[in-house]
């Protein structure tokens, strides 16, 4: 199905290629799963695939690239098309017309299908996808989540012999991503459809692959099956694996799982009836000054849908909150309510002891940081660089104080080497990461982010996080909405889940994640019934560690617990 040999390419005006030397051969019916850091080259990789590399982003190209036999290097991207399906890393860049059902016949019309077998395969998109709710639903009005399976939706109508799927689930809360994961694998079970597929949250595909491919500065330095690629990682401190395999590699125990199964087998087998008391709480209270409020609000958009209902809840400073619930639960448009920039239809919101509104948000433009879903609609200069000093100036920082502020700030996230690029010429996952520079680089009194690990690596997830808990020692309140319940659990001391609109828990974050079935990280699921109170990955290694030394489990080999790079 796919032949590459000594594949180099560059994209325009770049001397360092973003693929290098690569050789790569995938049989017909495989299931490859792309890892490595973020702007590896994973992305680029799957864009030659069907073509677009080069024939839409130009640059050079050389070596060798066949798919399903035909060579990409004189084949048109509109032939390899019908053979190649793509969901690329941001739904909203894919999206051609205005309405749900519309969207996923275009593909199906471009390929001058019969309407009859058209009208059948819209049909089945929309009920195996859980979409029929959705069929009239005017697409600019979706969730990015709810857009995220309806390209995916249009692209499987096809039914292609490849299917390439960049980071799918990136934007889809726990249940949704589950559903959409199950049906991508019966899709290649049962049609034996060619699926290529990059992930950063491996936890929920990572046991689907037949093989693991492991990229590092456009090379492939691995290639193997899951088993053999965790033992790889494992022995050079790669972090590129599951929660549930991460923790035990970091604990240093000999034999590592892949499933959340394998995990409470070890853990069963090894405890023996010991117990243990489980990790103290988080405080409820930081004692810290109200600066975000909303007491009964409720908005209901223009064609009549109520998204929020009845929603109470504050935010102290110093305090962090995550937000959780499944796509289309009104998350997006909370933050928007509390911001100001939409009014409340009932109901109160007070944003740093006034009333939200977005006149008011203009005069806090150096008090508040949001970083919307969608980042691109951020960035207004062009360069990382200038952006910094932009939000720098926006707070009456300029000159050497400014500078030194943002170099460090760069630094602190690993990004300085993205300082003199535009921010658009960036992979998604390093855009996101500029994004949280810009917002936080001021350092202000409040900041809502909005899917913030949408695109992270494990190590850039790490350097978020560093910097969110520094900043809430320093008295910033938090507000994150998110779908990665790993990074709930790590960033916040409270949680929520919204549900249709409404607040249906609320609480201590640990409490609120560990009494849920799938709004729960997977190290809770891991060990629940021997320590509930876990929920971290940090609480994972040290419950492993005192384990280990209690039932001499045997370390069979040197290992710190620190991922390369920390």
């Amino acid at each position: 199905m796919i032949e590459l040999k000594g594949f180099t390419y560059w994209y325009p005006g770049r001397e360092k290629p973003a693929l290098r030397q690569v050789d790569l051969r995938v049989e017909e019916g495989e299931f490859v799963l792309l890892v490595g850091s973020t702007g590896c080259g994973k992305t680029t990789l799957m864009r030659a695939l069907n073509g677009l590399v080069p024939h839409f982003h130009g640059g050079r190209v050389s070596g060798l690239a066949k798919v399903a036999g035909k060579d990409l290097a004189v084949s048109s991207t509109r032939e390899m098309a019908s053979l190649v399906g793509m969901v690329f890393q941001e739904p909203e860049d894919q999206a051609v017309t205005t309405t749900v059902e519309r969207e996923i016949a275009f593909g199906l019309e471009s390929m001058a299908l019969p309407p009859g077998l058209i009208s059948r395969r819209v049909e089945e998109m929309l009920s195996g996808m859980g979409l029929s709710r959705l069929r009239e639903a005017f697409i600019p009005n979706l969730s990015g989540g709810e857009l995220q399976k309806v390209i995916l939706a249009s692209v499987m109508a096809a039914h292609p012999r490849l299917l390439v799927l960049d980071e799918p689930t990136s934007q889809l809360d726990p249940v949704s991503a589950e559903e959409l994961l199950n049906l991508v694998r019966r899709l290649h079970e049962e049609t034996g459809t060619t699926v290529v597929m990059s992930e950063h949250r491996l936890e929920r595909c990572y046991h689907y692959a037949s093989r693991v491919i492991y990229l590092e500065e456009g090379e492939i330095l691995f290639d193997g099956d899951p088993v053999r690629a965790a033992l790889w990682m494992s022995e050079r401190g790669k972090p590129y694996l599951p929660p549930v395999a991460r923790v035990f590699v970091r604990a240093g125990w000999e034999e590592i799982p892949l499933t959340v199964v394998q995990g409470r087998r070890l853990i069963g087998k090894a405890v023996d009836g010991m117990g243990r008391e489980g990790c103290p709480p988080h405080p409820e209270d930081c004692g810290g000054e109200e600066v975000l409020s909303a007491r009964g609000l409720s908005y209901m958009y223009p064609e009549g849908k109520e998204a929020l209902r009845g929603i109470d809840l504050s935010l102290k400073a110093g305090e962090s909150m995550a937000v959780l619930g499944e796509n289309g639960a009104g998350k997006s448009t909370l933050v928007r309510c509390l911001l100001g920039l939409l009014s409340p239809t009932r109901g109160k919101v007070r944003l740093l002891g006034e009333e939200a509104s977005p006149d008011r948000l203009a005069r806090l433009r150096g008090e508040v940081g949001y970083c919307p879903q969608s980042v691109r609609g951020l960035f207004l200069r062009e360069s990382v660089w200038d952006e910094l000093l932009l939000s720098l100036s926006l707070r009456g920082i300029e000159g050497r104080e400014a500078v030194d502020m943002a170099s460090q700030h760069l630094e602190r996230l690993g990004l300085e080497h993205l300082a003199a690029r535009h921010p658009w010429e960036l992979s998604s996952g390093e855009r996101e990461m500029a994004a949280l520079a810009v917002t936080t680089v001021s350092r202000p009194r409040l900041v809502l982010l909005d899917e913030p690990t949408r695109g992270l690596d494990y190590l850039a997830k790490f350097r978020a996080l560093a910097l969110l808990e520094e900043m809430e020692r320093e008295g910033t309140a938090l507000l994150a909405v998110t779908h990665d319940v790993e990074f709930a659990a790590a960033v916040s001391k409270r949680a929520s889940i919204l549900g249709s609109g409404r607040l249906v828990a609320e609480g201590p974050t640990r409490d609120v994640l560990r009494g849920s079935l799938f709004f729960s990280p997977q190290v809770s699921r891991l060990f629940r019934g021997y320590d509930d109170g876990i929920s971290t990955e940090e609480e994972a290694v040290r419950f492993l560690r005192d384990l280990a030394h209690k039932r001499l489990v045997r370390f069979p080999r040197p290992f710190d617990g620190e991922v390369e790079g920390r």
